[in-house]
């Protein structure tokens, strides 16, 4: 049996209520289903400021020269400035090299020479984010504060600080901002251990110095590629593992004033303090400082290895300095090809006599003659 609808007024009062009823039930749906909202604005993420300022890039070490008649030091504070004409980073990821000629210093702003990855190291095949994944875009800074909060899938333009433990960031793009220290990711703090960072991209969004990739302790970075940044890995303590990524292209400026208007600082890695840490089957290179810059610089470290990696870049390429705080103890570097890019040629490895190094396996990737260590 079917209701049969008055003619007249009441008609027209029954079909605005169905109408109404629509809306609502439209409205209540969209509400459901839609993401969260973007933060309007970004949060304050914590910064460097119990950190000495020498070393938000790690020390200068290294005198570059033309000839090989240069006798490096590890703990030598000295560099020649390169030119001062400005450079805008390359938008194209095929060409972040820079396509410098070899032995010309880099120029203001502008990253430092990457060659091509080889088909058995870390490039963009196998690092950074997936090519099919597709991104939801976030602005502002994001905090996490969840424990063992999954963040996928997002293109972040702003700074994700982790504040939680067992955190995992995934499949995921960090534009970083310009206009302070910073890094794309922390967890620079007490609370965010077991930080999971994978098949991430970390990028600065101008070329200005102070920008870093990730920073922080009790973290594994794996599958990653990071560039276009100062330093890409800042290790402040223990329990680090940094595997299988690409780093490359850092920036390097003349006048960095996280370094008192001297040059920058720029390392693919640096390590201040901690113990239990782990770099393995990487891929690094364009940094103008080190490729591994190992200090003391806010305590000891100790049980560094150093292994199966392709490395390149720096004055030396790997860079143990004491500060003052005695022997770097447990310090593995096995099994690593090294390319001949260093500034200074042949210093694929220097340290302190004071600092016993365990190595063996250790190539030129362009001869496979074995890497001699450099005491300074």
């Amino acid at each position: 049996m079917s209701l049969a609808v008055p003619p007249g007024p009441s008609r027209i009062l029954l079909l605005g209520i169905a109408a109404v009823l629509t809306v609502v039930a439209l409205s209540s749906t969209y509400v459901l289903t839609r993401g969260k909202p973007e933060d309007p604005a970004p949060r304050t993420e914590r910064n460097y400021s119990n950190l000495p300022p020498d070393d938000f890039g790690g020390p200068v070490t290294l005198t570059p020269a033309p000839s090989s008649s240069v006798s490096p030091s590890a703990s030598s504070t000295s560099s020649t400035k390169p030119s001062a004409s400005p450079s805008t980073r390359p938008s194209d990821r095929s060409n972040r090299s820079g396509d410098r000629p070899s032995g010309q210093e880099p120029r203001e702003g502008e990253p430092l020479s990457s060659p091509p990855p080889r088909g058995d190291s870390p490039g963009p095949r196998d690092t950074g984010v997936p090519p099919k994944k597709k991104l939801r875009v976030h602005r502002g800074d994001l905090v996490i504060r969840t424990p063992g909060e999954v963040v996928d899938g997002l293109e972040v333009h702003g700074r994700i600080s982790v504040e939680a433990p067992n955190v995992t960031i995934r499949n995921t793009l960090v534009i970083v901002p310009t206009g302070s220290e910073t890094a794309g990711i922390s967890n620079n703090n007490g609370n965010g251990a077991g930080m999971l960072v994978s098949n991430v991209e970390v990028t600065a969004e101008n070329a200005a110095p102070g920008v870093n990739g990730v920073v922080g302790h009790d973290f594994t970075l794996e599958s990653s590629e990071i560039h276009h940044v100062t330093d890409q890995v800042h290790i402040t303590g223990s329990n680090v593992t940094v595997r299988d990524n690409w780093l490359h292209d850092n920036y390097h400026f003349e006048n960095d004033p996280y370094q008192d208007g001297g040059a920058s600082h720029d390392d693919s890695i640096q390590i201040i303090g901690g113990s239990n840490i782990t770099i393995a089957d990487n891929r690094f290179d364009g940094a103008y400082n080190a490729g591994v810059q190992i200090t003391q610089s806010i305590g000891d470290v100790s049980d560094v290895t150093i292994r199966d990696n392709l490395l390149g870049g720096g004055g030396c390429t790997v860079n143990i300095a004491e500060k003052s705080r005695g022997p770097i103890r447990g310090t593995v570097i096995r099994d690593n090809r090294f390319l001949s890019d260093q500034r200074v040629d042949g210093c694929a490895i220097i340290h302190p006599s004071s600092t016993k190094i365990t190595h063996s396996g250790n190539v030129w990737d362009d001869t496979g003659r074995p890497v001699t260590l450099t005491r300074g």
